[in-house]
């Protein structure tokens, strides 16, 4: 399967409005990694409300599978911004 580049580069558009919107996700990411602090074993909690105040909340058990995948994405991400 092919990755069409117009699909790319309309991602790399929203993500560059994603984070300038959201500017501390990132550092926030960054600092987790570097630190260490998420590893295999944590547990990612994480709880959305909605506007009218519900609260979903999910949380997973970060496993060795988890964080090759996010390794994977991390380096597709440091590639294409360079």
């Amino acid at each position: 399967m092919a990755l069409n580049p117009m699909v790319l580069l309309k991602i790399r558009k929203m993500w560059g409005q994603f984070t300038s919107a959201h500017p501390r996700l990132l550092p926030y990411i960054n600092e987790l990694r570097s630190s260490g602090y998420v590893g295999e074993g944590s547990v990612i909690d994480v709880t959305v409300t909605s506007p009218d105040g519900r609260d979903l909340r999910y949380n997973m058990r970060v496993t060795a599978e988890d964080l090759e995948l996010i390794g994977a994405v991390t380096d597709i991400g440091r590639d294409s911004s360079q």
